[in-house]
């Protein structure tokens, strides 16, 4: 540790330590097969890792009105990936917008995002998302 005008300071871990408390924020968008099966939008974290995951938003605009989407969510649970959300929403009707996590959710494995369409005009289409990550 150096000595900085009669003060302890170890710059660099200070640096290092503030610099995750903003989170990382990462917007894209997948392009997929969405009606020929399920196909995934996002993986989030890694594994054995510790995050803060603070938002998920996906759009659906870009989607066929009337397809029913199914929007899943997977991680492990004990070693063994589980789905833990499973929602369908129509286009035209639900938002086209979902905000899938809306708050701090802690995660320590990686969290898969899928998608599956029932109109097969969906195949090919990007569907954008973003979302805020920070690192523990």
């Amino acid at each position: 540790m150096e000595r900085i005008n009669g003060r302890s300071a170890d710059i660099d871990t200070i640096k290092e330590s503030t610099d995750k408390l903003a989170g990382a924020i990462t917007a894209s968008a997948t392009t997929a097969s969405w009606n020929a099966a399920e196909a995934d939008i996002a993986s989030i974290g890694a594994n054995d890792t510790k995050y803060k995951l603070h938002s998920l938003m996906l759009d659906l605009n870009a989607l066929h009105v009337g397809a029913v989407v199914s929007v899943r969510m997977y991680s492990q649970v004990n070693g063994t990936e589980r789905k833990l959300y499973d929602e369908d929403y129509t286009v035209g009707t639900d938002p086209d917008g979902l905000w899938l996590i809306d708050g701090t959710v802690g995660i320590h494995e990686v969290l898969r995002v899928s998608a599956e369409s029932t109109a097969a005009t969906d195949d090919g289409t990007a569907i954008p998302y973003d979302y805020m990550l920070e690192e523990m």
